[in-house]
């Protein structure tokens, strides 16, 4: 039933080799500069670009198997719904403080081009 998402992880779960060295380099960057504080949000980054993809892959999986008014629907809830995530997760990280809500936002930016690249190349081979 799940095909799509479990392909959309396995696809990840293949490039996490990248994923790590991603999280490292940012890691090191952020000690480099004394702000171990900050090291959390590279976790919070990573997470919310992996549920996006999952979310994604999942309303993906579900319209196909829809007529063209009910899978534009649900793929327009869908769009809202991560939207929605992001923006509260966001939000939160934006109370506690700037810092943590730009290196959060750096992260997820980060992340998300790097799922697109390993989707894309996933897709080509």
């Amino acid at each position: 039933m799940f095909s799509h998402m479990r392909q959309v992880i396995l696809t990840f779960a293949r490039g996490w080799k990248i994923f790590v060295a991603i999280a490292a380099m940012m890691t090191i960057q952020l000690i480099s500069q004394g702000q171990f504080f900050l090291c959390g949000s590279i976790l919070i980054g990573a997470l919310l670009a992996f549920f996006y993809f999952v979310s994604a892959a999942a309303r993906l999986e579900a319209a196909a198997k829809m007529n063209q008014a009910q899978a534009k629907r649900t793929m327009l809830v869908g769009l809202i719904l991560r939207l929605l995530m992001i923006s509260v997760v966001f939000a939160v990280a934006a109370r506690i403080s700037t810092e943590l809500f730009l290196a959060s936002g750096a992260c997820f930016v980060a992340f998300y081009i790097t799922a697109l690249g390993v989707l894309i190349y996933a897709g080509r081979g």
